[in-house]
């Protein structure tokens, strides 16, 4: 591909519509360059002058995000590339996926073989081949993917032979573009892509207002808060972590710090009735825990993240979170979290251990004013994350552990909420 003086024809809208073999919902290239400037989605779709297969470019900028779909000449899809633009003028490639069809297959043929790789922008990632061999299964290895591969120019609007270069066509340079004939709008139509997003917080203020209901698996009421103690923070820079873990990246706190001081700590519950052998119960779940830095409601919400961590590298649904091995996670101070974590597992902690009847438990450091407090995870382990709400002049208002038990519940009704 691209060999010679190859011609490129150029058009805009939508998407692609595979099964029509058309561009989905055409504007014109003025509109696609005006949603270009304001970062607002889009779609390139360049086919070689002669050549059945195709390449679809999804652009976002909003979302700093430009993702290449590659077709074939039989129409299917071998080759997607999710970009994330983390500067102004460069890219970086955060996720790779490519598919080796035989023929006759179909696309995404569960037998078609599929290497899978993840970057990051330290140097480090994955690589994950499927089918491994005739009797299935994965092989899992490190990504050895060199710098030039990993970042790339972003492409000036029009400027689409930058595209080739991203993909490793040769000639990219040598080719010319030219505008489709077709630069009419079309019918409107809807997107059939839409830019990856990581996990976003849900009525997180709704978890700790009594009386909030919830429809999950169960009907939910929310309890009234239950107050787990007072934080010591005399760095202001708030861990999360599981106690029982040793020294980890977690320790040196969230990027976001507050004031140095004391901060109230509440235990958000949720409870619901279930029959059992002809008995009504009542069950309560632990769902949030909330560091309560000031009076004021939030309202707003942002991730709280570690040095390093960047939001704009999440897929659907990823965030990053503090993971947990032994069904308990704590809060902390950065100055003390390995320490007191320590203390905490091995159990040395003579006079200074504190528990209640609800698995909260609060480990105290005489000598520095610092404690630690432990609390149940939701339904035990797994991966949390943590937010950040701001009140109505962005100052910091709360840290909420999300223990995603009623992430996806439908609110049904909120009780007045005091305080928050």
């Amino acid at each position: 591909m691209m060999a010679g003086r190859a011609i490129v024809e150029v058009a805009y809208g939508e998407g692609w519509d595979p099964g029509r073999a058309a561009v989905l919902g055409p504007v014109s290239s003025a509109v696609a360059a005006a949603r270009d400037a304001a970062g607002q989605p889009y779609a390139v779709v360049l086919r070689q002058e002669g050549s059945h297969g195709l390449i679809v470019a999804h652009v976002a900028w909003e979302r700093h995000y430009l993702g290449l779909w590659v077709y074939d000449a039989r129409g299917r899809r071998f080759l997607e590339m999710d970009l994330r633009r983390l500067a102004e003028d460069r890219l970086f490639l955060a996720h790779q996926r490519g598919w080796a069809y035989e023929d006759g297959m179909p696309e995404f043929a569960a037998d078609a073989g599929r290497v899978t790789t993840r970057l990051w922008p330290d140097g480090s990632g994955t690589r994950i081949v499927e089918p491994r061999g005739d009797k299935g299964g994965s092989l899992h290895t490190t990504a050895d993917v060199p710098e030039e591969r990993r970042w790339f120019p972003v492409p000036a609007f029009g400027r689409w032979q930058g595209l080739f270069a991203v993909l490793g066509f040769p000639g990219a340079d040598s080719c010319e573009l030219r505008e489709s004939p077709q630069v009419h709008e079309g019918e409107p139509a809807l997107p059939n892509w839409r830019a990856p997003q990581g996990m976003r917080p849900r009525h997180l203020n709704e978890l700790f207002t009594a009386g909030a209901r919830f429809t999950a698996d169960e009907a939910y009421t929310v309890r009234d808060p239950i107050e787990a103690g007072t934080l010591h923070l005399p760095s202001g820079r708030l861990v999360a972590r599981d106690p029982m873990y040793r020294a980890c990246e977690q320790d040196a706190g969230f990027t976001v710090p507050v004031a140095p001081g004391s901060y109230p700590v509440q235990l958000a519950s949720a409870g619901y009735t279930a029959e059992h052998l002809g008995r009504t119960l009542v069950i309560d779940e632990y769902t949030a825990v909330r560091v309560r830095v000031s009076e004021r409601p939030a309202v707003s919400w942002e991730p709280a993240l570690l040095e390093g961590q960047d939001e704009r590298l999440l897929r659907d649904g990823e965030f990053h979170g503090f993971g947990v091995d032994s069904g308990t996670g704590c809060f902390v101070d950065a100055t003390m979290a390995g320490e007191l974590g320590e203390r905490f597992g091995g159990g040395r902690a003579a006079g200074t251990w504190k528990e209640n009847d609800h698995g909260i438990t609060i480990v105290d450091d005489p000598a520095t004013g610092t404690n630690l407090i432990a609390y149940p995870s939701g339904r035990g382990d797994g991966s949390y994350p943590v937010w950040i709400g701001r009140d109505t002049d962005g100052e910091v208002a709360c840290f909420v552990a999300d223990m995603l038990v009623l992430h996806r519940a439908t609110p049904t009704r909120t009780a007045r909420c005091a305080g928050h």
